[in-house]
């Protein structure tokens, strides 16, 4: 194609037909713009191409990340629900006067001291972000999520898991345990042994650190119950934001 450019230039000099060949060479130079302009082009759109497909394989993962985190949420309220009956279970043997076998209390006991912490998934979202928040076209979008992950999760994380280290800092729940409990060695039908919790004494029921246990166990779980509600609404509007997102990307 050049030869034949080349060809047709040294033609008109020789003929000296000046004017056809500043005809000429403009259309050349425009011809070669164009070319540029388009291959500019292609190169443009091959790239936005790429930064969608890009940015809906990390909002799919960020709608995953929501989607799991609610199904821990889900299992750590299930949790809670079955802290919240091991506390009544203790309290109404507390509030009679009756007895109660050793692995009846120890059941409704262990119940009650279940231990969790809240956390979640933020995985997708850095990554994302150490590559650019701006490859989240939707300004709404980008802004909702720097919402849920800078501000939102870290916060209610840190309020919830604070205060639960707190209330096991001011008090000395490993001695309080201790007060009631003491480990003894069984055998059992198979001839196996094991280590097994029983009571310190028979009054049990009556000792200030049982007492003192459930107050720390109950407050744990109404706080927990609070914080819980406030994740999962959360990540609800986040799946929300993202999915709605999703559909309006799908080719």
């Amino acid at each position: 194609m050049i030869s034949v450019f080349r060809r047709i230039r040294k033609k008109l000099l020789t003929q000296n037909k000046v004017s056809k060949y500043l005809l000429y060479a403009i259309g050349e130079i425009l011809l070669v713009v164009v070319g540029i302009l388009i291959a500019l082009q292609v190169n443009n759109w091959n790239e936005d191409r790429l930064s969608r497909k890009f940015e809906i394989r990390m909002l799919t993962e960020i709608r995953k990340a929501f989607s799991d985190d609610l199904g821990i949420h889900h299992f750590l309220k299930e949790r809670n629900e079955l802290k919240l009956q091991g506390i009544q279970e203790m309290l109404k043997m507390v509030a009679s006067e009756e007895s109660y076998p050793d692995s009846v209390l120890l059941k409704a006991y262990n119940k009650m001291t279940i231990s969790y912490y809240l956390n979640y998934n933020i995985g997708p979202y850095e990554t994302i972000k150490s590559v650019g928040l701006d490859k989240i076209s939707n300004d709404s979008v980008r802004t909702g999520l720097t919402e849920i992950y800078e501000l939102d999760l870290p916060r209610v994380e840190e309020f919830t898991n604070e205060f639960i280290d707190k209330l096991r800092e001011d008090h000395d729940i490993t001695a309080m345990h201790d007060a009631l409990w003491k480990r003894t060695l069984i055998q059992l039908p198979d001839s196996t042994y094991k280590l097994v919790s029983i009571p310190l004494d028979n009054r049990i029921l009556d000792k200030k650190e049982l007492v003192d246990r459930i107050k720390i166990e109950q407050d744990m779980a109404s706080n927990f119950i609070y914080r819980l509600n406030y994740f999962e609404s959360t990540l609800n509007y986040g799946l929300q934001l993202v999915s709605d997102e999703l559909e309006a990307l799908a080719p």
